[in-house]
């Protein structure tokens, strides 16, 4: 990267590193190509409190309409239906990142790098990680919106209990293994309320002039290891071959994609979480999960801000990254609180031997 030297009170330039640290660190996300501003992607940008007042933003979504069809000479005043929002709030604050460099002069003729250029790069480095971790953290809380339907601990939906930890003992490593049977079960928990209110809407990907719409699903590598390698479904079915009909895009390639099943894409993520010794025989069990629309939303109320302050007659250097941001899985306010956008899947996750 080509950062030009920052010197102090240089507004421009000041500028110009918050502009590159935000868009590049954005660009190297886990989660980047699930992010958008738009209700059809998993994770909701919002940006509105960068623009005005406030430490809050309430994230809305409608329910569908119930009633109002009027079929022959049936009066339509009185026949009216109706139609329900549903919102939640999302409160904002400080996330920092900070580094000092001391003993300048002497650092920088010990090596043959710019040990501040190096210190800049750090931060944004471990924003990005930073960022990636709390969306992954938000996604994977368990404390609100748990609903049966909404959850699946191994191939038995009959594993579930109201209790995580004890539904998490009922996950074993070899029938839980991750399955295209338990890809196909979540998928149908999202397209069909059963215990639950709502529908989970996928994801819309732009092919073209026109959209197609798919779930996503986030495997944990040793679920993904065993996904692959030992399920013939799977493997019989493309032998890891991604589809082409929407090739070009970023949703389609890398390293993360595996490939796709029943209208799912897999992606495979080293950074979803895994509980250790939580299953039967204290086996360690991952948490995957299958995601829809407004799965989560990131809302901002600054961008990243660059500061830097000089000490000890400027031989000592502090730089710090400054967001003003709020991260919050989305479960809206319905009669019975759910998670409007996933569905966790726990599976078997033991270490390679």
């Amino acid at each position: 990267m080509s950062y030009i030297e920052v010197l102090t009170g240089h507004g421009l330039t000041v500028e110009q590193w918050e502009e590159s640290i935000f868009s590049e660190y954005i660009g190297q996300l886990a989660w980047k190509h699930f992010m958008g501003t738009g209700s059809d992607m998993p994770i909701q940008v919002k940006e509105d409190l960068t623009k005005s007042d406030g430490d809050a933003i309430t994230v809305g979504i409608r329910g569908r309409l119930v009633g109002g069809r009027v079929d022959g000479n049936a009066k339509g005043i009185g026949n009216e239906g109706t139609v329900s929002f549903f919102s939640q709030r999302i409160t904002i604050d400080n996330y920092r990142r900070l580094v000092k460099i001391e003993n300048i002069p002497m650092s920088q003729k010990r090596v043959k790098f710019d040990v501040l250029e190096q210190a800049k790069e750090a931060l944004q480095d471990e924003g990005r990680v930073d960022l990636d971790d709390d969306i992954t953290i938000a996604l994977s809380d368990t404390s609100s919106g748990r609903v049966r339907g909404r959850y699946l601990y191994g191939v038995l939906d009959s594993n579930w209990n109201a209790t995580h930890a004890t539904a998490m003992a009922n996950v074993d490593s070899t029938n839980d293994m991750l399955t295209t049977g338990m890809i196909e079960v979540a998928k149908r928990k999202a397209i069909i309320p059963v215990v639950a209110l709502a529908k989970i809407r996928p994801m819309r990907v732009k092919n073209g002039k026109h959209y197609e719409e798919w779930f996503s699903f986030q495997g944990h590598t040793y679920s993904v290891r065993d996904l692959t390698r030992f399920d013939a479904s799977w493997r019989n079915a493309h032998l890891n071959i991604p589809p082409q009909a929407n090739s070009e895009s970023p949703l389609f390639s890398g390293s993360r994609f595996k490939g796709a099943w029943d209208g799912v894409l897999v992606y495979e993520y080293d950074r979803l979480l895994i509980e250790a010794s939580a299953g039967a025989s204290s086996i360690n069990v991952s948490h995957n999960m299958l995601l829809g629309a407004q799965a989560a939303a990131v809302c901002w109320g600054q961008r990243s801000k660059f500061g830097e302050e000089e000490s000890d007659v400027q031989h000592d250097r502090t730089y710090e990254i400054h967001e003003i941001r709020g991260i919050q899985k989305l479960v809206f306010d319905r009669s019975t609180p759910e998670d409007n956008g996933i569905v966790h899947v726990f599976a078997s996750a033991v270490a390679d031997q």
